[in-house]
């Protein structure tokens, strides 16, 4: 987590420091995010997200966005109605035989993100407002699921630490209204190169593991509506956790993870 807030640091800091030293960099814009958003896995979380964005625009053909991002739970987590014994699943799943748990589980995300995208904008005529622009990028996301199976006087903890490397793809399609309005659609998938989980199972007799998963396929879908400096998005996530080889122990299944919200941000 440390390492994510030193690099938003660092990202600003020499943003700044190039825009102080000439004026004629105009193509540089920073922009903090804030956002809520809900995710629907084993078990349903509110988490929330503050990060940096950092665009540059080289060129009028040429578009690169740095992202920078940390989220953590808020509040407390809720079983899925479709999956109301998650934790007993959860508590198998890493080979432990430690009998039935019967306090109900307390579950926590934690994690981050840094992404880098480079488009190329084209209309579909000189006159047009709208505007197509296809995207390739690189993202690196860390996902900590914390899980406390036991009481408050007598904690059982299992933590699972996602690693993913992932490749992304894509288009964006913009829409230029005449009162400097900009709507925006996104539509992304990323594949992860890198796919890994390390187990660390505080307090419990099984040895700690890292697991190559199988990449698989995630999908997302970005709706944005900018007003002068302020934007505004709503997005939906598919997060494809791949399976373990099954000849591995623990075996871990596949799942997935559906993960919405809105975010705010403004530009300087």
């Amino acid at each position: 987590m440390k390492r994510f807030i030193h690099l938003t640091i660092i990202l600003c800091a020499t943003s700044l420091g190039v825009r102080a030293q000439s004026d004629s960099l105009k193509f540089i814009t920073i922009s903090p995010t804030g956002s809520i958003k809900n995710i629907d896995w084993l078990e349903k979380n509110t988490v929330g997200q503050f990060g940096i964005d950092l665009k540059l625009q080289p060129s009028k053909k040429v578009n690169i966005t740095l992202s920078s991002a940390f989220f953590k739970t808020i509040g407390a987590s809720v079983l899925t109605p479709s999956n109301p014994a998650a934790f007993y699943a959860s508590y198998d799943k890493f080979g432990t035989n430690q009998g039935v748990v019967t306090a109900t589980p307390k579950t926590t995300y934690s994690g981050g993100f840094i992404n880098a995208d480079v488009g190329i904008p084209f209309k579909l005529r000189d006159s047009s407002n709208i505007s197509i622009e296809p995207f390739l990028g690189l993202e690196g996301k860390i996902w900590n699921r914390t899980t406390d199976y036991g009481t408050e006087g007598s904690p059982l903890l299992v933590e699972e630490k996602y690693k993913f490397l992932s490749p992304s793809f894509g288009a964006k399609l913009n829409y230029s209204t005449k009162s400097k309005v900009k709507l925006t659609l996104r539509i992304s998938g990323s594949y992860p190169l890198i796919s890994k989980l390390k187990l660390d199972e505080k307090n419990l007799n099984s040895p700690n593991s890292e697991i190559d998963l199988k990449g698989q396929l995630s999908p997302a879908v970005e709706i944005g509506a900018k007003i002068k400096k302020l934007t505004i998005k709503v997005r939906y996530e598919r997060i494809n956790f791949g399976s373990s080889d099954s000849l591995i122990k623990p075996r871990i299944p596949s799942s997935r993870a559906n993960v919405s919200g809105v975010s705010v941000s403004y530009d300087f």
